[in-house]
């Protein structure tokens, strides 16, 4: 493992090359790592007129930002370098916001994702937001929870960035998002399901280790029997006041403002799935860490991994 220190020192007193084969990597790949732990790196003509003793002096080490890596280790979870290899608007536009400059406020995505929201509509079932911007992260909730729901979003992903996993919305085809359901439990008797929950344009990606896994976050639904009182609509049976004319009752699935988060295998065709729910509203921001950990643990041994690691392997041997 070396730090940002040690890079610094190592990246001033050798070549290029000559300080890749020390860390067993090829130079590009070495800017790479400089460029994720924020270590500047002599610019081009810089050796050349150190030899002369004519070169400018090494620029002071900048403190570390937050939300970048402070290590990195060839063959350790987390401390890969940011690897730029996803093309899209959207990712560009975060990685612009998340490399400005220090950045204690949202996680980039979340203000992007708020403007987009901002202009969703809510179906006729009247259960969550839809919305076709570019920019939405992927997030199913109702108009009454989405505060609650960005907010935990943005602490997911800050939680994940901190220890060096960047998020980024992925457009194109390299990613699927597959059918999320939107309950705990399967449905027993619900008349009125919903038809399809709704699906960005492009999953929001997290790659921790060089594995991309999906995130999404779910306002949880549950079954409620419901009073229909005329007009087209409906009222939780418990609350239903005697009714005037043709009455019955139904069970829909509602959102309860609960929610759970799923992460899921983005790479077809391979299935796996793994989801962490709240018992109890407001429970789940506590887990945040424990969930980021729990995925650092699977990420290397997914099923999906294998394709991905092989080609970072790859990558690696071809530069």
């Amino acid at each position: 493992m070396i730090t940002r220190e040690e890079l610094y020192a190592l990246v001033w007193s050798a070549q290029g090359k000559s300080a890749a084969a020390r860390l067993g990597v090829s130079d590009s790949y070495l800017v790479r790592i400089c460029k994720a732990l924020d270590v500047p790196k002599p610019p081009r003509g810089w050796w050349r007129q150190e030899t002369f003793g004519k070169a400018s002096p090494p620029p002071v080490l900048p403190p570390a930002r937050p939300g970048r890596p402070l290590t990195w280790s060839k063959n350790a979870n987390g401390t890969l370098p940011i690897k730029t290899f996803y093309r899209g608007e959207a990712f560009d536009k975060s990685v612009q916001a998340w490399r400005s400059g220090p950045n204690p406020g949202p996680h980039p995505l979340i203000p992007l994702a708020s403007d987009a929201f901002r202009k969703a509509h809510v179906p006729t079932n009247g259960t969550h937001l839809v919305t076709g911007g570019k920019d939405a992260i992927d997030l199913t909730t109702s108009p009454q929870a989405f505060a609650r729901g960005l907010a935990l979003a943005n602490a997911l992903y800050k939680e994940l960035e901190i220890r060096g996993h960047p998020v980024r919305i992925v457009a194109g085809h390299r990613f699927i998002r597959p059918f999320l359901n939107s309950w705990t439990e399967p449905p027993h008797s619900t008349a009125r399901e919903l038809n399809s929950p709704w699906v960005p344009k492009a999953p929001t990606i997290a790659t921790i280790a060089g594995v991309p896994i999906g995130l999404a976050i779910i306002e949880i639904h549950g079954e409620v029997l419901r009073r229909y009182i005329g007009g087209g609509d409906f009222v939780r049976a418990s609350t239903a006041k005697s009714v005037n004319g043709v009455t019955w009752t139904e069970t829909h699935l509602l959102p309860t403002g609960r929610f759970k988060i799923t992460a899921y295998s983005p790479h077809f065709p391979i299935p796996w799935r793994k989801e962490w729910c709240e018992v109890r509203r407001h429970s789940i921001e506590g887990l945040v860490d424990t969930i980021v950990l729990e995925l650092e643990q699977l990420a290397t041994t997914l099923p999906h991994a294998v394709f991905f690691l092989e080609r970072e392997e790859s990558d690696r041997v071809g530069t």
